[in-house]
Parts: C-alpha cells; sequence; structure tokens
C-alpha cells in the first residue's frame, strides 16, 4: 500500500426506483363510509427515534401519473408501478442487524384487524425468484380497520414475528410485530399505508389540504408524532468507522458497527450510506484525530438523482501505530435550494 494512499470509494449508485417497496393489498379496499372523523389521530407506528433509530426513506407521492410529489412539494418519494405512486410512508431502520435485534410495529390507532400474513423470507427481493412474492409484495403484514372506517396497513414485517390475528380488537399502540425486509423490497423498513375506502391518504397532508404545500390544516398524525417527524428530503440514516475499504454488504448487515480500532490498523475509514442524494448535491467527510488534527477531508460532488447512495474515504496509517484517542468523523450533505441547507452526521471511534 502507498504511503499516501487515501481510500475514496463510491461503491453503490442505486437508481431511484432501487428503494423499491411496493407491495399487493392483504385484501381488496372495501369501500367503508368514513363520515365524520371524531378527532381520529395516528400514532408513530414504529417504536424508534427519528433520526437516530429510524428514517423516512420515501413518503407518499401525490402526484398522480408520471412525475413525484411529496406533502412538502420535494421529490423525496417515486413513481412505483402499477399507478405510477408510492402509497405509503417507508420508515427505515439502520440495517439488517438492527432489524435482528428487534424494532417493533405498532397499531397507530385503535381498531379490527381485517387481514394478516406470515411466514415470508426476510430477504432482498432482488435475490429470489419473482414469483416467491407475486401478489405478496407487501410481505408479511397487517391491515386494520379503524372506527371511522380508513384502514392503516403494515408491510414488509419480520417473519415470525406477527403476533395478531384476523378479527383481533387492537389498541392503539399494540405490539403488531417486528419491522422485516419480505415481500418487494430490498432494505429493511416498515412501509405504512392509510386509506380511506379507495382513496391513498398522506397523514401528513391530512384530508382535504387546502394549501400547495407543507402540513395539511387537518394531518392525520397526532401532535406528538407529527413534531416528532420533522421533513427530510434525504437521510444519512448509517454511518461509522472502518479500518479498512468497507464491503457494502457487510456494511449493511451491520458488521462495520465498531467502537475501536486497533492502533496498527493499517487505515481508518468513514463511511456513510445515503437515501435520496440529488444533482449537484455536495457530499463531504471529513476525520480528525485526537488533538483536533485534520487527518482526511474529502468532496463528493453528485451528478444525477440517485436513491441511495453509499460512499467512504480515509487515510493510511504512516507511523508505526496511529496516535490513541479519540477519532472524529463528520459527514455532511450541502443542498443548494433546500430547507435545511445542510444535514450532518458525527461519529466516533477510539483507536487503542
Amino acid at each position: 500500500m502507498k504511503k499516501n494512499m487515501i481510500f475514496p470509494g463510491t461503491l453503490i449508485k442505486s437508481p431511484l426506483l432501487g428503494l423499491l417497496a411496493v407491495f399487493a393489498y392483504l385484501l381488496p379496499a372495501v369501500a367503508w363510509s368514513a363520515g365524520e372523523d371524531g378527532g381520529f389521530k395516528l400514532s408513530l407506528p414504529i417504536a424508534c427515534e427519528f433520526g437516530e433509530t429510524c428514517w423516512i426513506a420515501n413518503y407518499v407521492d401525490l402526484k398522480p401519473g408520471k412525475g413525484v410529489l411529496d406533502y412538502a412539494c420535494g421529490d423525496a418519494t417515486y413513481d412505483a408501478p402499477p399507478n405510477d405512486m408510492h402509497k405509503g410512508t417507508d420508515f427505515a431502520i439502520r440495517d439488517m442487524e438492527a432489524m435482528r435485534q428487534g424494532v417493533a410495529v405498532k397499531a397507530a390507532a385503535p381498531g379490527v384487524v381485517i387481514a394478516m400474513r406470515d411466514g415470508m423470507a426476510d430477504v432482498s427481493f432482488k435475490k429470489i425468484r419473482p414469483s416467491f412474492i407475486k401478489k405478496r409484495e407487501c410481505g408479511n403484514a397487517v391491515r386494520i380497520r379503524h372506527d371511522n372506517g380508513m384502514t392503516t396497513q403494515y408491510c414488509h414485517m419480520r417473519r415470525g414475528s406477527v403476533v395478531v390475528k384476523k378479527g383481533d380488537r387492537v389498541s392503539r399502540g399494540r405490539l403488531l410485530g417486528q419491522v422485516g425486509i419480505s415481500g418487494l423490497t430490498m432494505f429493511p423498513h416498515l412501509h405504512f399505508q392509510v386509506e380511506n375506502g379507495k382513496k391513498v391518504l398522506d397523514p401528513f397532508a391530512g384530508k382535504n389540504r387546502k394549501k400547495k404545500c407543507g402540513v395539511g390544516e387537518n394531518p392525520l398524525w397526532d401532535d406528538e408524532t407529527l413534531e416528532a417527524l420533522p421533513y427530510r428530503p434525504t437521510a444519512i440514516y448509517n454511518s461509522g468507522f472502518a479500518a479498512e475499504p468497507p464491503d457494502v454488504e457487510k456494511m449493511r448487515e451491520g458488521k462495520y458497527a465498531q467502537e475501536r480500532i486497533p492502533i496498527k490498523a493499517r487505515a481508518i475509514v468513514l463511511w456513510a450510506d445515503i437515501f435520496n442524494v440529488r444533482k449537484g448535491d455536495e457530499i463531504t467527510l471529513e476525520i480528525a484525530g485526537p488533538k483536533k488534527n485534520k487527518l482526511m477531508e474529502k468532496r463528493f460532488r453528485i451528478k444525477k438523482n440517485l436513491a441511495r447512495y453509499y460512499l467512504f474515504s480515509g487515510a493510511p496509517r504512516k507511523k508505526s501505530i496511529w496516535r490513541p484517542g479519540t477519532y472524529v468523523g463528520k459527514i455532511t450533505l450541502a443542498r443548494k435550494n433546500s430547507k435545511p441547507g445542510a444535514f450532518t452526521v458525527t461519529k466516533t471511534v477510539l483507536v487503542r
């Protein structure tokens, strides 16, 4: 290895449909008469801390046909087949290891279970035959009819985790199962969908929104959930250090969640996995040593819109050992004409 070698890398550049998370209904939508909502509100359907242990990878697509539009008039969604509309909110978790540890899926409101499915394998759809998931694209799932006639659906749950059955009456917050990667998807997440009869609703926009952009006058989320879910058009959802140029598959399995690097490691590398990067974004990776001396800084300019983007950069060991202590990594995504205009994550690792 050359002494001055740096390890820049961009291993995965997924197209927008790379986050494909479309699904087939568990049951045909029934045209329930909703009537007055009576203050109907939804709680967070996943047990996580937004921005720390879960992130929204895709919002509901509010633009019919070709082209996309999320509730904030952004493009953090995609045209999902068969009708060019992503119908739910995708709550992503960090990686497969987080899935194996267990992330609870909860009923967002009281109601009756009208359909459920379990037993499908937790595996990316790219690794199995399409026939294995045909007409079961939602994967392991639960569908609930609420007292006002609306329904909520919870897709891609973990095999063997569903703990309710058809006909069960569930309360708000009742455990339904755990987040998985079953059905037509490539990453562990919960696809959460809300419907009023055959009409798909965005819980941020709510029903009959009058203004063009932003949270509606009557959103479906309750106040606590709405406050916990600020709009984020992108997410640096997974990042960390490694002692070598990391392998993307191992990273997404959770193999690089290390808190220490040996002082004789041949390199210190900072990596990041990001949802929804856009043409013109500038991503900067920085590493500083124990005395705040800059060890590495690398900038990446994004040339096209991508659903998921993985990158890394680092520095080789130049002396017999690294200086022991805490090293700080900083990942920053700068985006023009965006509020906020920059997104930053800071990571630390102990070298000893």
